[in-house]
């Protein structure tokens, strides 16, 4: 069964530094633009053209995620008519030795 993390268990989460244990050839890159908390209902009822509000502000800066953590904050540009992000900040992590250094 999964369940949506509270605020308190995220920000619990953030605490600790981010670490990254996956191989180094390729990371699954996503941009979190922001969340939204539909019912079912509101899910069966999507249309083409409906806007789903998320709980960000329009020009907030976007979560750039590594394999399912959080590596970088950016903000969302346009490349050639492409979606892009310009990357603004970069995240902590822990190594292997347990102490922290800034991503390459």
């Amino acid at each position: 069964m999964s369940r949506l993390l509270t605020k308190e268990e995220i920000e619990a989460l953030r605490a600790d530094a981010p670490y990254v244990p996956a191989p180094r050839e390729r990371f699954h890159v996503v941009v979190d633009a922001g969340h939204a908390d539909l019912t079912p209902d509101e899910i069966d009822r999507l249309q083409p053209g409906d806007v789903i509000a998320l709980d960000r502000s329009a020009g907030h800066p976007v979560e750039i995620v590594a394999n399912a953590v959080t590596v970088a904050r950016g903000v969302l540009v346009d490349v050639e008519g492409r979606a892009a992000v310009r990357v603004l900040s970069l995240e902590r992590r822990r190594t292997r030795a347990s102490h922290t250094e800034r991503i390459p």
